[in-house]
């Protein structure tokens, strides 16, 4: 029988599994993103204006003790996830008095009919490390818009150089829409969605930073196609290059249902 998280998993594209981090650990990754922060540059974070900071983990060895955390092996057997791989993670930091994040999808891989299946190509686990709100930029989002059409798949632009910088806050992917969800989460929560999920924040209005942890990983890496496993592997591999090969971050709003 599948578990509640799991079954609005797949209904709603994300669930929230609660106080799953021990108080020892959550020190630890706190004093993790700590280090890491200390050196993002102010050029990153005016690029970055949106999202405040997306600091790769990749050059941090101490984060391999949070992946291999017993609490994450538990999260994939509750969520009956086997056979996943860890492909990429971030350290996303939004500063006090910061704007909101776009709304966007997190899956890069349109191009294949098994996107656009049941299964759960990709998971995104967000680990928060202070009480998280709507006035301290929380997240937002779409329920099950993972599966379904929405208003927000009509847009054909999600990333790039001017949403990331906000060059114009007025744009409608920074803007509240018609059935979002504020995600209100507290340290030690671990929300964890969907890939295809639509998501974005709202603004950072406190006067206090707002920082969490990002960690993706791809469940049955072994069953999933073949050119699938390759990009995912560019990924883990930090070959960024994987966008230029036949990659589709943008979905065909049609093949929804």
């Amino acid at each position: 029988m599948k578990s509640v998280n799991r079954l609005q998993l797949e209904r709603q594209g994300y669930c929230i599994l609660h106080q799953r981090i021990t108080a020892h650990r959550l020190r630890e990754i706190q004093d993790y993103c700590s280090q890491v922060l200390t050196n993002v540059t102010d050029e990153h974070r005016a690029f970055f204006k949106a999202q405040g900071c997306i600091a790769d983990i990749s050059d941090y060895p101490m984060f391999a003790d949070v992946l291999s955390d017993a609490c994450l092996t538990k999260l994939f057997a509750d969520l009956a996830l086997p056979g996943y791989v860890f492909s990429s993670g971030s350290v996303i930091s939004k500063p006090p008095m910061s704007p909101a994040l776009f709304w966007h999808q997190d899956w890069w891989g349109w191009d294949d009919a098994i996107s656009y299946s049941e299964r759960i190509l990709q998971v995104n686990l967000m680990i928060y490390l202070s009480p998280t709100n709507v006035e301290n930029g929380c997240l937002r989002v779409i329920p099950g818009s993972h599966r379904r059409k929405h208003s927000l798949h009509g847009f054909d632009v999600a990333y790039g150089a001017s949403m990331c910088r906000v060059e114009n806050p007025e744009h409608p992917l920074y803007q509240s829409w018609s059935g979002e969800q504020a995600i209100e989460v507290m340290p030690g929560d671990i929300v964890v969605k969907d890939a295809r999920l639509l998501h974005s924040t709202y603004a950072n209005t406190s006067d206090a930073e707002r920082t969490l942890l990002s960690l993706n990983f791809n469940p049955d890496f072994a069953n999933l196609p073949e050119r699938v496993q390759a990009r995912i592997t560019h990924i883990f591999m930090r070959d960024r290059v994987h966008k230029k090969r036949g990659g589709t971050q943008w979905l065909n709003h049609r093949r929804l249902a």
